[in-house]
């Protein structure tokens, strides 16, 4: 249902992600049961296929809530353990996510409830009406998640920079100028990448921004490129720290 792209599992999101896998498994039990149910209604319209088709139907509503729920935990967990989110962006994602869980909480109370198969085409609506909001919150933390990883790496490669720009200063007159002027020109280069890396990070950020009041197909446009962005950020750290490893095994050697 959900793809999860972020850094590795650690103890809490490993124990919380096997959580969700088995929710989803259950979930597709569940499911595979109401359909059978509903088909049996469909087909025979008895008293006896219409009560079992109502069980059916609110067991796998309760347990569509619970794997949501448990998706939900998941991206908390991940947001407690990313470095790279400060405590403000932490705090924000995870209003995001108390508010849809909440709703879910919410909305099981009103599955248990039902006492038709009309009411819960009803219930059923609420949260379909509701999904759209939902998606957006889910999708804006993992993008969040992603910013985290890339603020890590970004950091680490900054220290990185700062400490070759210290070298490339403290051993200046001793190179040739034609290497000194080489030298010169690739940790331009390279400075050039971050501010690539950089503009790429904002972009995210403002497609980020746009999933909340879109449609779900707006939503997938945006998510779609937000992917791509992370991936074109992260391949300009990955670039600029195999520049800088050029940098300094060339700093070695006076010619």
């Amino acid at each position: 249902m959900f793809t999860l792209r972020v850094s590795p599992l650690h103890a809490s999101s490993n124990q919380a992600y096997k959580d969700y896998l088995y929710q989803f498994d259950v979930y597709r039990t569940m499911y595979a049961d109401f359909k059978v149910a509903q088909n049996e209604y469909f087909k025979f319209k008895t008293l006896t296929s219409q009560t079992t088709a109502l069980s059916k139907t609110k067991i796998m509503l309760s347990q569509r809530d619970q794997l949501l729920r448990a998706y939900l935990l998941l991206l908390n967990e991940k947001l407690y353990e990313n470095p790279g989110v400060t405590d403000t962006e932490r705090n924000t994602y995870l209003s995001l996510t108390r508010n849809e869980i909440d709703f879910l909480e919410q909305h099981t109370t009103l599955i248990e409830r039902i006492g038709s198969l009309e009411d819960s085409m009803e219930t059923s609506r609420e949260l379909e009406s509701h999904y759209a909001i939902l998606q957006a919150s889910m999708r804006q933390t993992i993008a969040g998640l992603s910013l985290g990883e890339l603020a890590q790496r970004a950091k680490l490669f900054d220290l990185a920079l700062a400490d070759a720009k210290a070298l490339v200063e403290t051993n200046r007159g001793i190179f040739i100028p034609e290497k000194q002027s080489t030298l010169d020109r690739w940790l331009l280069q390279i400075t050039n990448t971050k501010s690539l890396y950089v503009q790429k990070v904002n972009s995210i950020k403002t497609s980020a921004e746009s999933l909340r009041g879109g449609d779900i197909g707006d939503q997938n446009t945006y998510f779609i490129q937000i992917q791509k962005s992370v991936g074109e950020a992260r391949q300009y750290l990955i670039d600029g720290t195999s520049f800088l490893g050029e940098l300094v095994t060339s700093l070695r050697y006076q010619n």
